[in-house]
């Protein structure tokens, strides 16, 4: 089970000193935007691998996996591996705070984080 933060200080009140790093920071962040977008929200879990998000608003669902940056070739292949192990036509993205857009990979497109949610690039 995951928990999510509206305000990250009370994180820092709760646990002192304890950086759970980037990666949870962004993907918290994520979670209260696409919430404040109207989106219904679940995490997933698909063949052992882990889906951050499916996200569901009217008869749209997408997946997407956060990363803080992909630019690590382990967490690239974790990232995009969960996706890719999604059989469906429902459409996938990678979200990451990376300086530049990776291509997509195997149809799989990488989202900056600035762009999508300053409204530059749409889910």
């Amino acid at each position: 089970m995951k928990y999510y933060l509206n305000d990250l200080a009370f994180k820092n009140y709760m646990f002192p000193g304890v950086h759970l790093g980037w990666g949870h920071l962004m993907e918290n962040l994520v979670f209260i935007e696409l919430l404040a977008r109207g989106y219904t929200i679940y995490t997933g879990q698909y063949r052992n691998k882990e889906v951050d998000f499916v996200i569901q608003r009217g008869d749209e669902v997408q997946y997407l996996q956060v990363a803080w940056q992909l630019t690590d070739e382990a967490t690239h292949t974790r990232e995009y591996a969960s996706l890719l192990s999604i059989q469906d036509a429902h459409p996938k993205s990678v979200i990451s705070a990376d300086d530049l857009a990776l291509a997509p990979y195997k149809g799989v497109p990488n989202l900056l984080y600035w762009d999508t949610f300053s409204g530059n690039v749409s889910l």
